[in-house]
């Protein structure tokens, strides 16, 4: 058991807040767990400028770290599930959780099933680090994805290959894909519909930020790599759309599709479906209904394959592919969380 930091006054914890920070696969989270614990990061060799290094203190911040040998990550029971890593600082605790973790005793037919997804999510909102019942401040959802139908030569990004880059974002859409077979029937009221957060104002912020300073933290994904300079894109506008109730890899083109057919008709000339996934509206949207009111949210897509590609850009070579764009995302999660502070 870690215990609570020597300096920690009542009055200290009970004016924290929580960030939460909830990846979707293994896969993916092992790459950001990667980067928010190499100290490599904080060399000064990989910057132009000192002044833009990232640094989040991790000898001192670092309480609870259960990467990369899982230990009680891995629990015999669901309910039992603890965060990968918590930073603890003096003005919140930021918590790392990974969804495979929640799913590690359901069975591997459930591993992509929204249904058994929203059942165990709430896991996450509940969990009360050292007994301390902490406000949430903010809940970042982080994966790997397919860039939205929106991400074509004639959009404001001007090419639709942007592989290698990270997308961030605040709105949802939801499309449910269940079809007869389906190992998962998640059934909501807000299908169809873009829903946003109340996470804005820190969007802004982010939109002022020059990510190119950070290109050298990048890695280039083997299959058709993005020739774009741009390392992030940032936008409040922005639509990480969700293909939901799909549980065979097989059927993500056509059921990727269907998503973009229903976002281009329940919301005609938008340019701003740029993210395309299963989980990131899942967790906005456990969050949304564990606080009852929009979530202060953000999504960070480490993007792998162009829009109705994944067959060329993600099957040739998956671990090579997702591992680049989900150690991408991991980078703009670590200045996320680096700047909570200034």
């Amino acid at each position: 058991m870690v215990e609570k930091p020597k300096n920690a006054t009542n009055d200290t914890a009970n004016s924290k807040k929580r960030v939460i920070v909830v990846v979707n696969k293994y896969w993916e989270c092992d790459p950001v767990c990667w980067v928010l614990t190499n100290s490599y990061l904080t060399d000064e060799c990989n910057y132009t400028d000192k002044k833009y290094i990232i640094d989040l203190d991790v000898e001192n911040s670092l309480t609870l770290l259960t990467y990369p040998t899982y230990g009680s990550a891995k629990p015999f029971e669901g309910s039992g599930t603890i965060p990968r890593m918590v930073f603890e600082t003096e003005k919140r605790n930021i918590e790392v959780w990974c969804i495979s973790d929640l799913l590690s005793n359901s069975g591997s037919e459930l591993q992509s099933s929204s249904e058994e997804k929203m059942k165990l999510l709430p896991q996450i909102y509940e969990y009360e680090y050292l007994g301390e019942k902490l406000d949430i401040e903010m809940v970042i959802a982080v994966g790997t994805a397919s860039a939205g139908p929106c991400v074509t030569s004639d959009s404001p990004f001007g090419t639709d290959n942007i592989n290698g880059a990270v997308i961030i974002g605040s709105n949802v859409f939801m499309h449910d894909g269940w079809e007869q077979g389906s190992l998962s029937k998640f059934e909501c009221d807000c299908w169809g519909q873009i829903m946003p957060s109340c996470s804005n104002d820190y969007i802004r912020e982010l939109e002022e930020v020059d990510f190119k300073n950070y290109k050298g933290l990048m890695l280039s994904p083997p299959n058709n790599p993005s020739t774009v300079e741009t390392p992030v894109y940032v936008s409040e506008n922005y639509v990480a759309l969700g293909s939901v109730n799909v549980t065979n890899y097989n059927l993500y083109s056509t059921k990727d599709k269907e998503t973009a057919k229903t976002f281009f008709e329940n919301y005609p000339g938008s340019h701003d479906g740029v993210s395309l996934e299963t989980t990131h509206c899942l967790i906005y949207l456990a969050a949304k209904d564990y606080l009852c009111s929009n979530p202060p949210f953000m999504f960070v897509s480490g993007i792998v394959d162009r829009f109705l590609c994944f067959d060329s850009d993600v099957d040739p070579t998956p671990y090579a592919q997702n591992v680049s764009g989900a150690h991408n995302a991991g980078v703009a999660v670590a200045y996320i969380i680096s700047q909570l502070e200034k």
